[in-house]
């Protein structure tokens, strides 16, 4: 059977993904030990469940689609089972594709990516002359990219971070719509909730078609008035949606806001974080993360760790919560911050694992179990073949923590 959903967080349970085909009698005792009682298959992807002593729920019953069987586990053998940290970071990270698997995916996004880049050409065109803007040609982009993100995100955020400075208009929309579908269901949101932030992330740039290439594309600060210009894009954007009626709520929500800020300093309208939408706040970080990572007119791409680290540092810009989830979401340290290894160690990172960029090079400085006698050593954390992981980002130090990761800037590698 093909697993749609459970009544679980994704915290709570140790499969790699968030859908997935039950195919061996190892992975079904694991999901009957866990103790969910609802599970959700997808018949059209797998076997439907044949009753025996109790009866199927009617699916018509179902707020599911017609190919979503909902059925009740059985909870008398339930037991809670083990956790298994995941090797990419946090729990709820997916496994990396590796080997061929990765290349064919890869091969698969980057014709994606191109395919993507073309049709937003047209779409924006059109937008900047008045014409119609085809709804589901946006739709079928973001279901694409929903796939891709599903399979693996490393992999259509690693090919989109390499998109030059003419492409960066369109292929940043791309990427915003990546990172908020990435984002919303770490979050555990809806999954048609999911795609509608993804529709979001793909039109929250549309103003920017207003803004004449001169300007847009200007090597050098702007002045004051060129500045002006480039501020009006949210409303611009917001009235080309409007006039169109192609933007759901929410698209035309991030289109006018995911440029305020939590402390309310942003633009157009000066809106305080409390009166922010959810969608907004999501949209005003992963907008930020593909803009400074990204190759533009005026500036270098940070890395991600980096990046992340500059971010967290900006205070009153975004909400610092969701901000947290996002970095978990990407499975990316940022640079500076306190982590805790899968073998109880405690470690700042230093840098980033040259051979996986996504993953850090740490400093460890202490070990529980050892605290008097431990020596400090780098470690080179790689997601694919190392034993050691990152178990979790530590935000919230102890004093004895903060000062032992402040000691470890004198600590020779």
């Amino acid at each position: 059977m093909y697993v749609h959903s459970l009544d679980l967080s994704w915290y709570n349970h140790p499969f790699w993904r968030r859908r997935f085909l039950i195919n061996n009698k190892a992975d079904l005792t694991t999901l009957l030990a866990l103790g969910t009682r609802v599970i959700v298959i997808d018949d059209s992807k797998g076997l439907a469940p044949q009753p025996k002593h109790d009866p199927v729920p009617d699916v018509a019953s179902l707020p599911a689609t017609s190919d979503l069987i909902q059925f009740e586990a059985n909870p008398a053998k339930s037991k809670p089972a083990p956790k298994r940290p995941v090797p990419n970071g946090p729990d709820s990270t997916p496994i990396p594709l590796v080997g061929a698997a990765r290349k064919t995916e890869m091969l698969r996004a980057s014709k994606m990516l191109y395919r993507s880049k073309t049709e937003l050409m047209t779409l924006f065109g059109n937008a900047r002359m008045g014409k119609a803007i085809s709804t589901r040609k946006i739709t079928n982009l973001v279901a694409q990219i929903s796939d891709s993100v599903t399979k693996d995100p490393s992999i259509i955020l690693n090919i989109a971070r390499l998109k030059t400075k003419d492409e960066y208009t369109f292929l940043h929309s791309v990427s915003v719509c990546a990172l908020m579908i990435n984002l919303g269901r770490k979050l555990g949101l809806d999954e048609v909730v999911v795609q509608d932030l993804g529709m979001a992330g793909m039109l929250h740039d549309l103003g920017k078609m207003t803004i004449p290439d001169l300007i847009l594309n200007k090597p050098a600060k702007l002045d004051e008035e060129e500045w002006r210009i480039v501020r009006s894009h949210p409303e611009k954007g917001h009235a080309i949606l409007s006039s169109a009626k192609c933007g759901t709520e929410t698209a035309l929500d991030v289109c006018l806001h995911h440029h305020e800020k939590m402390d309310g300093t942003g633009y157009p309208n000066r809106i305080k974080g409390e009166d922010l939408s959810l969608a907004a706040r999501m949209a005003a970080i992963c907008d930020v993360y593909d803009a400074i990572t990204s190759q533009r007119s005026y500036n270098a791409p940070l890395s991600g760790a980096v990046a992340l680290s500059k971010m967290l540092s900006l205070k009153g810009h975004f909400d610092q919560s969701l901000l947290r989830s996002f970095i978990e979401s990407l499975g990316i340290s940022p640079i500076g911050t306190v982590v805790q290894l899968t073998d109880g160690k405690y470690a700042i990172v230093i840098g980033e694992n040259p051979e996986d960029f996504s993953q850090p090079v740490v400093r460890t400085f202490r070990d529980p179990e050892n605290p008097e006698l431990f020596v400090p050593k780098d470690v080179r954390i790689s997601r694919i073949t190392g034993t050691v992981q990152v178990h979790a980002i530590i935000y919230d130090l102890t004093p004895e923590l903060e000062a032992k990761a402040q000691d470890t800037s004198v600590f020779v590698s």
